[in-house]
């Protein structure tokens, strides 16, 4: 759930798998992220008011994205020229965790990443 309506993905039969929400009246399509294809968007997840999920635009493969309730963007192309993956997605201390592969992988074939986007101190 996200201001107020429950997000996951499907397809309309036109746009591919894309980021869809319901919210108890009507369901919408919120951002058609791949153009030419699928992005699939899965591991949703609330964050500092924004939803963020993993998702393929077509140009950058798996990677990190968020929605702040109007436009859906890339946070950062994390494995430029591949997929990121961005996986286990995680709220800890106030932070947002995941797990991604990068141009230089640990040795487990992932890294444990941690988004910038933290709330304002209160």
């Amino acid at each position: 759930m996200f201001n107020n309506a429950l997000y996951f993905q499907a397809t309309d039969g036109t746009n591919g798998y894309e980021l869809w929400k319901y919210d108890g009246a009507a369901l919408a399509l919120v951002s058609n992220i791949n153009l030419t294809g699928d992005s699939f968007p899965q591991n949703l997840t609330v964050f500092s008011n924004r939803l963020f999920f993993s998702a393929n635009d077509g140009v950058h493969g798996y990677e990190l994205w968020k929605y702040d309730g109007t436009n859906a963007s890339l946070v950062t192309d994390l494995n430029p020229g591949g997929d990121s993956f961005p996986d286990q997605l995680t709220i800890f201390n106030n932070a947002l965790y995941f797990v991604a592969t990068t141009p230089t992988p640990a040795t487990n074939g992932g890294n444990v990443m941690e988004t910038s986007w933290r709330p304002p101190p209160t």
